[in-house]
């Protein structure tokens, strides 16, 4: 058979396949005059041996023969494999609409979930107890960082800051939790103690704002990122306070000193600075506290950083080319950088017109899988995600006031309004025509230019007393002032 005829009835088979039927009419009509017989063969019955393959067909068996050929020395091909079997069931998905939680007065920057330990003086017992309230940590624009009850979210207690805080991290190991790091839009890095509320460590790193802070998994090491083109590394080190009558906490004769009884002196030291070409926009540590990994805008390198084992050794370096061809051009940018929960592999979101996420084992240029969230956004905004717990969908924030929710083979499950003029009614406004709504509810929808901006996105994971996951829900901030939750 003639190769532009073939060419031409896999097209139209697939269009019919699919139900492109107005598309398919159209096609039918342009290329009769060139073949003719077109209609006839695409009725072909196909034990005759003549109805040729669906485009479908070719392609899949194209990518198949492809991916046979890599997986002869691809030592990512099992991960590979482990990504096809992950699948989004729909009982996992959200059945509610997005509810307000919290509604601050000015714009929410971060939200992170945490825990805020307490020592606090019990008036029954008569000595000091020491707790631990999970809860939901957030900044904003009025220089404060907050915390809320994870199960009515309340307010807990509130921290004046020096400066708006961009990026926010509590140290991941569990005696050290009390003390969060805040990268300020003034340039600086603080480490506060939430226990007795005090600055135990300020350093001046960068001469522009901070967009991120993070902790290596072990809590040895910091990593800035400013807009002064800077990348910091900081070694997190611990002493113990001069002992002085002050200092000592006071204890019954049978009591013994809990772990909140002492609070060390903290110094935040230097031992790398790296100097970007462009403004550095993501990073994270990988889990064996090793790597550090970093992004910068309009640069088409993912960058790994090591952390010598010795002072003396020298701090290794590795770029990995994203391009899949290979060349320097700069096509996109990764804003943000996430970890699989599940799987070793990196998520990288990109600063394309509509967000991707690109998914990569540690240290390689193998793309394994390429999302497209089809959350439009600008220049300037800053792109989020959250992963599933079981890794079989993320979550990405927006500009439009939609959380989408994304599965492996690119679907997006769930597009629900959250923010802004996407946000859904607030109970008791159901029902109501927009004439009767309150005048407050209008310009809060509608007035606010930008309050649409969905800035933040958590997934929130409950676990029983085994550890086994038992559900979880989405928490998202924005420049609404609110934080809303989809469960």
């Amino acid at each position: 058979m003639d190769a532009s005829v073939e060419a031409h009835r896999l097209v139209a088979r697939f269009l019919r396949s699919q139900g492109y039927s107005a598309a398919l009419d159209s096609f039918i009509n342009e290329v009769s005059h060139a073949h003719p017989r077109l209609p006839c063969l695409l009725d072909a019955d196909p034990t005759a041996g003549d109805a040729g393959e669906d485009l479908q067909d070719l392609v899949e068996n194209a990518v198949a023969a492809r991916l046979a050929r890599l997986r002869v020395d691809d030592p990512t091909s099992s991960l590979r494999d482990q990504l096809v079997g992950l699948e989004l069931k729909e009982v996992e998905l959200p059945k509610c609409k997005a509810r307000t939680v919290v509604r601050e007065m000015s714009n929410v920057l971060t939200v992170q979930r945490g825990v805020l330990p307490k020592r606090e003086w019990d008036t029954q017992q008569h000595r000091f107890q020491c707790n631990e309230t999970p809860c939901l940590f957030t900044t904003a624009v009025d220089r404060t960082l907050k915390a809320y009850a994870l199960d009515i979210y309340a307010l807990l207690d509130s921290f004046s800051l020096p400066s708006p805080c961009l990026s926010f991290a509590q140290h991941p190991v569990t005696e050290h939790r009390r003390f969060v790091t805040c990268a300020m839009m003034d340039g600086s890095t603080t480490v506060l103690d939430l226990v007795t509320r005090e600055v135990k460590a300020k350093v001046q790193g960068h001469n522009k704002y901070i967009v991120r802070v993070c902790w290596s998994p072990d809590g040895r090491h910091l990593a800035t990122l400013g807009y002064d083109k800077l990348v910091r590394v900081y070694r997190f080190e611990l002493s113990a306070p001069a002992s002085t009558s002050s200092s000592e906490p006071t204890l019954l004769d049978d009591e013994a000193p809990d772990h909140l009884a002492f609070c060390p002196d903290v110094r935040l030291n230097l031992v790398h600075t790296i100097e970007s070409r462009t403004n550095p926009e993501a990073a994270l540590w990988l889990p064996d506290s090793q790597w550090l990994v970093w992004s910068a805008r309009d640069d088409h390198l993912l960058r790994y950083l090591r952390v010598p084992d010795d002072d003396a050794d020298e701090w290794q370096t590795e770029e990995v080319n994203l391009n899949e061809n290979g060349d320097s051009f700069t096509s996109f940018s990764v804003l943000s950088i996430g970890l699989h929960p599940t799987l070793p592999l990196l998520s990288l979101q990109t600063s394309t017109l509509s967000a991707r996420i690109l998914l990569y084992p540690f240290h390689t240029a193998t793309r394994l899988l390429t999302l497209h969230t089809t959350a439009s956004q600008s220049d300037y905004f800053n792109p989020r995600h959250a992963w599933l717990p079981s890794g079989a969908g993320v979550v990405v924030n927006s500009e439009d006031g939609l959380l989408r929710i994304i599965d492996l083979r690119g679907r997006v499950r769930v597009s629900q309004g959250a923010h802004g003029a996407a946000a859904p009614a607030d109970d008791g406004e159901e029902g109501l025509t927009e004439e009767v709504r309150s005048e407050r509810a209008r310009l809060r929808r509608e007035a606010d230019k930008g309050s649409s901006v969905i800035r933040d996105v958590e997934v929130l994971v409950n676990k029983d007393d085994k550890g086994s996951v038992t559900g979880w829900k989405v928490v998202s901030c924005g420049f609404d002032k609110t934080v809303k939750v989809l469960e």
